[in-house]
């Protein structure tokens, strides 16, 4: 979160965020065994890795289509036994972007869904963005618990946005260490949309949007996370440092 901005004026800014995301496709045009996908779909555990952007990301200038790759800085087997080894790139791509303009709300929403092996294998992965910190940053991949996302199939959808709020901000318990005097710490949930939770980051004025936990929002089908900048743009430099939730074989079922 900013520093000095007012803890309340801010909360009541995320409320009314209007989330871009991916929209699937009507039921009608979907796979039985997508149709059949709800929040209540048995959860896949997610295996945190520790990485680096291997180039910038900025609101102002990403395109949809853009390929967003992050270096693997640790190894990692997932709970399905999928061994992802040191030095590997996670690779993504930019679904849809939302500069800032006149100092309103940025959003990137970013999909990862492969990592390319050293040896030049590729491996279908789902994902999802557990945390971010400035180049350099203390953020560690053994501190990140596990995390659980509903399985969700890879189905096709075009971008679209929501403004409708279901729920006021969800303030957390969390302490306000790292953090600036008044704001929450990293990681903390400060609002929802709908079954989406929007938590802060280590990188000042960068949220972060995933499906809450337990929960899964049709607009995240087809994004692992969506990144918010608070009356600002987005602008994560080479070197950005992101704990990713990893598991083999992209969700799909």
């Amino acid at each position: 979160m900013k520093t000095g901005t007012p803890f309340v004026a801010t909360l009541f800014a995320l409320a009314s965020f209007p989330l871009l995301a991916q929209q699937p496709p009507p039921a009608s045009q979907m796979p039985p065994s997508s149709q059949a996908t709800s929040p209540e779909a048995p959860a896949i555990e997610l295996s945190p890795v520790k990485g680096e952007l291997v180039s910038k990301l900025d609101s102002k200038t990403a395109k949809a289509g853009d390929s967003v790759v992050v270096q693997t800085k640790s190894a990692v087997k997932t709970a399905d036994g999928t061994e992802i080894p040191k030095g590997s790139k996670v690779v993504g791509h930019v679904m849809g972007v939302h500069p800032s303009e006149e100092g309103k709300n940025a959003q990137v929403a970013l999909q990862f869904d492969h990592v390319e092996l050293k040896g030049g294998q590729n491996m279908p992965i789902h994902s999802q963005i557990q945390s971010i910190a400035p180049a350099g940053g203390a953020t560690s991949a053994t501190s990140e618990p596990p995390m659980s996302s509903p399985s969700t199939p890879n189905t096709s959808g075009a971008t679209g946005s929501s403004n409708r709020t279901n729920s006021m901000p969800q303030p957390s318990a969390a302490g306000n260490t790292g953090a600036p005097a008044g704001s929450p710490a990293p990681g903390t949930v400060v609002a929802k949309n709908g079954n989406i939770a929007i938590s802060t980051t280590s990188v000042p004025g960068v949220l972060l949007a995933n499906n809450a936990p337990g929960q899964q929002d049709p607009r995240m089908a087809q994004t692992s996370s969506i990144l918010l900048g608070d009356a600002q743009d987005i602008e994560l430099a080479q070197g950005t440092e992101m704990v990713l939730g990893v598991a083999g074989g992209g969700g799909a079922q």
